[in-house]
Order: structure tokens, then C-alpha cells, then sequence
């Protein structure tokens, strides 16, 4: 099994009363690196191994029992976590708004999906970018000067190209294209 996704020694709590489900969420997240807990298809045994995980899969629904004791739980713990179910989100409390829902019978692959991106960063803002960008003109000129140069040349040339574009439809992607670009127009340039 293939998936897009590195998971790599991350602890994924399967909790899912579904077997064929479950196993096939177990094998895709195995096959993506992770450390699989479960599948659990009790809330009783989910629960007892949520203090062990780094992410989650969640049933709402676990042999006729609310899994939402066990989300209450790993919110506090800022434990990310994705619902996969075949409950409409109108049927979720409040409070879980900003999860994730699988709805079934949508492919494992889109709760792996889901899953990958609870955790990445949300960026909303330049600010937000920079760090990630400061890294990634690390990884393209090893000398920390010239990398700071880097950056700041591509943030200066994101702002005036910001002035000739409506709509970026992926402003981290566009903000790394922008840096590749600047890197090979002053290449060496950028050590001195």
C-alpha cells in the first residue's frame, strides 16, 4: 500500500468499530511510517490509550457509544484528530466545528488526507510563512547571511508582484516559487 503522506514514528490512535475500515486504516497509516495504536473498536479501549498518541482517527460512533469523551479528551491535550463517520456534521456537537469529518463511505485515503493536513501548520498570513521560509532558504544556501538575503529578496519581490495579482490560490507554494526563482536569478550573488 502507497500513501502520500510520512507519517514517520508518529503514534496514530485508530478508534473504529468498522473491521474492514479499520484495518485498511491500519495498513495505509503502517505503509505511511506511523505507529498504529488499535484499531479499537470500543470507546473503553480507545480511551485507555489516548494518553500514548500523537494523532487520531475517531469514529463518532463505537458500538452504539458517542466517541465524544474520548475528543473532549484529546482536544485538551491539543492531540490532532480527525472524525471519520457516517453522522452528518450537523449531527456534532458545536464545540468540534473546526474538525475534520470523513464522511463514509469516503475512501481510507481521504481520512489519511485529512489526518496529514489537521497537522500541518495553517498559515494565514506572511508572518505566519516566514519561518518555514527562513528554512527553506536554509536548505537552498547553507551560509546563514546569504540565506537572510535570500529571504528578504523574495519577500521584497512577493510585494511588488503582489501589486500585479488578484488571486493566489496557494500563497505558501507561491511564496517557495517566488524563492526558487530569486535564488537562481542571484545564485552566487547572494554569498558576498
Amino acid at each position: 500500500m502507497i500513501t502520500r503522506h510520512d507519517f514517520q514514528g508518529k503514534r496514530v490512535l485508530i478508534a473504529e468499530d468498522d473491521y474492514l475500515l479499520a484495518t485498511e486504516l491500519a495498513a495505509l497509516f503502517a505503509a505511511a511510517n506511523a505507529r498504529v495504536l488499535g484499531p479499537y473498536a470500543s470507546l473503553k479501549d480507545a480511551t485507555r490509550f489516548a494518553a500514548d498518541t500523537d494523532l487520531a482517527v475517531l469514529d463518532v460512533n463505537l458500538q452504539g457509544e458517542a466517541v465524544f469523551p474520548l475528543a473532549d479528551h484529546l482536544m485538551a491535550q491539543r492531540v490532532p484528530f480527525v472524525f471519520c463517520s457516517g453522522f452528518e456534521r450537523t449531527l456534532l456537537p458545536a464545540r468540534f466545528v473546526d474538525i475534520e469529518l470523513v464522511t463514509k463511505p469516503e475512501s481510507p485515503l481521504a481520512t489519511i488526507d485529512a489526518l496529514a493536513n489537521s497537522v500541518q501548520p495553517r498559515l494565514t498570513t506572511v508572518a505566519d510563512m516566514v519561518p518555514l521560509l527562513r528554512l527553506r532558504a536554509r536548505q537552498l544556501i547553507a551560509e546563514p547571511r546569504a540565506a537572510d538575503r535570500l529571504l528578504e529578496l523574495t519577500l521584497r519581490r512577493a510585494t511588488r508582484d503582489l501589486e500585479r495579482i488578484t488571486v493566489i490560490e496557494n500563497p505558501a507554494s507561491w511564496l517557495e516559487s517566488t524563492m526558487q526563482t530569486v535564488a537562481e536569478e542571484y545564485g552566487p550573488r547572494l554569498l558576498h
